[in-house]
């Protein structure tokens, strides 16, 4: 398993404001699995920022996805490695 995705597990838990399944895995959709919408990602990014030491814009992200239920936690992860080091 990548590093970035405990990194991004812990900052899903933080973020959420409703409950999460028990295991989050990598198909799981932002928006469909694990119901977070434009609030939430905001307090994601900043849970991401307070994780890694450092600034993480997700618009770019979110931008490459062609439907927003293409906004995955493996996708998320892959993001991340490109542009930080966790």
């Amino acid at each position: 398993m990548r590093a970035s995705f405990s990194t991004v597990e812990k900052a899903i838990r933080a973020a959420a404001s409703n409950p999460l399944p028990e295991t989050i895995r990598e198909d799981h959709s932002f928006l469909l699995d694990l119901g977070f919408d434009s609030l939430t990602i905001t307090v994601l990014t900043l849970e991401l920022e307070g994780y890694v030491g450092q600034p993480v814009l997700l618009n770019r992200w979110v931008e490459s996805a062609s439907n927003p239920t293409d906004l995955t936690v493996g996708s998320l992860c892959d993001y991340l490695d490109q542009v930080v080091s966790v």
